[in-house]
């Protein structure tokens, strides 16, 4: 071969095999990534949960990855998540509120029912291994990279003038229901459930508007709800889906060994928020029976009560999971089970998030 077309060949190689190379980060490169935290810079699950998440990240990458932080909305509020992970505007989002789209996650919204959950530690156990078991819902998230599993604080009732201690407690009492599940519940239970804009509900208490809410207990102080509610029915009534979501594309650019890094803590991730969460529940209820709020612990067989005139409304679920094109009433059936082993073999936080104090 001649020299002159060695050299062309030479160049047409050069040319071509970057295009022909795998899309991902080389060795020595940092890859940067921006997380999106919706949860205001000083909440207990930002500093004690997702920011050291986020130092165990870059050390066991051995800072080949760098997290960069955009806390309290500043980059993505709550109700953007699901379209920012999806567009790449943020790399991961923490939490992503996959209750705010329950439409669009059917099968995820079957773990996610009246009193089906215990606390915020057995939600993410379920999540997690209901996303691991049931193809259908691991379906839900095929656009996207899930690297966290957790819930919302678990709702309970809060009221300003009447301490609901049975069911007839509810009639036509104005309660904020938070979702349709809610307001549906409520109906059954001849209340009268309002929807309004969470910015809104202390004015709406404040005016008469609301005669209470379901709501998550760690946060009622944070929105300065315990100005107004000091009666409070605790009955693990429902918390909401949420998650860690990376985006796919991004993901997909990760080296194997980074990849392997974040799935290393997707489950310890999930417990650790959710223990924190009930940490925050107990310390919370703490405060408010000292300062003489009255509180009605609903039993465990009471509960079971309670669940039970809510038939229609697991019916209902199933309704929308068969229209889905899934057997609903074979899945309710395996989340049950799940749900039940959980409950019956509860994780602890691992010890690596034990130094990180109340």
């Amino acid at each position: 071969m001649k020299y002159g077309k060695l050299a062309a060949l030479v160049m047409v190689f050069c040319l071509f095999w970057p295009l022909a190379a795998p899309l991902e980060a080389s060795a020595g490169e940092v890859i940067e990534l921006k997380a999106a935290v919706w949860f205001p810079p000083m909440h207990p699950v930002v500093q004690q949960v997702f920011l050291p998440w986020g130092k165990m990240i870059e050390e066991r990458t051995k800072g080949r990855v760098k997290i960069k932080w955009f806390l309290g909305g500043t980059l993505v509020r709550g109700e953007q998540g699901l379209s920012a992970v999806k567009s790449g505007l943020a790399d991961i989002v923490l939490p992503l509120n996959v209750w705010a789209f329950s439409k669009q996650f059917p099968a995820t919204t079957s773990i996610f029912m009246p009193f089906q959950l215990n606390s915020e530690i057995h939600a993410a156990q379920s999540y997690y291994e209901c996303f691991q078991q049931i193809p259908a819902i691991r379906n839900e998230y095929a656009d996207m990279k899930v690297i966290g599993f957790f819930s919302s604080g678990i709702t309970n009732f809060h009221m300003k003038t009447v301490l609901i201690k049975d069911l007839a407690g509810f009639k036509d009492q104005k309660i904020w229901a938070g979702n349709n599940i809610g307001v549906t519940s409520l109906k059954i239970w001849k209340a009268s459930p309002r929807i309004v804009k969470l910015a809104d509900i202390y004015m709406s208490l404040q005016r008469g508007a609301l005669d209470g809410i379901m709501f998550p207990t760690p946060p009622l102080h944070s929105f300065k709800f315990t100005d107004l509610v000091n009666k409070h029915t605790i009955c693990a009534f429902m918390p909401g889906a949420q998650i860690g979501a990376m985006n796919k594309k991004r993901w997909d650019s990760l080296p194997p060994d980074i990849q392997k890094v974040f799935e290393d803590l997707t489950l310890s991730l999930g417990i650790a928020a959710g223990t924190k969460f009930t940490e925050m529940n107990k310390l919370i209820l703490g405060q408010l029976k000292k300062r003489g709020d009255q509180m009605y612990f609903v039993p465990p067989k009471q509960r079971d009560k309670w669940r039970a005139t809510l038939n229609s409304v697991y019916e209902t679920q199933i309704a929308d999971l068969n229209k889905a094109g899934l057997d609903g009433k074979a899945m309710f059936g395996k989340v049950q089970s799940i749900v039940d082993e959980a409950a019956k073999h509860p994780m602890k936080r691992d010890s690596i998030w034990k130094p990180l104090g109340r």
